[in-house]
């Protein structure tokens, strides 16, 4: 499977099993493998492909 896990810049897990997702602006709409939705406002920062893993600094 190709699921990656969200985190933010500090290493805190956002969502794991990440399938999808959509990016408007500073909004970031993501869903995992049993279809649950997670929105965070913030920006994506780096998606490591190799380690499956996505960090994302978010807004204050």
């Amino acid at each position: 499977m190709c699921e990656s896990n969200a985190y933010t810049t500090n290493g805190s897990v956002i969502m794991e099993d990440v399938i999808s997702m959509k990016i408007d602006g500073e909004k970031i709409q993501m869903m995992d493998i049993l279809n649950q939705r997670k929105d965070i406002a913030g920006t994506i920062v780096e998606i490591d492909l190799d380690k499956h893993r996505i960090y994302i600094e978010p807004l204050e």
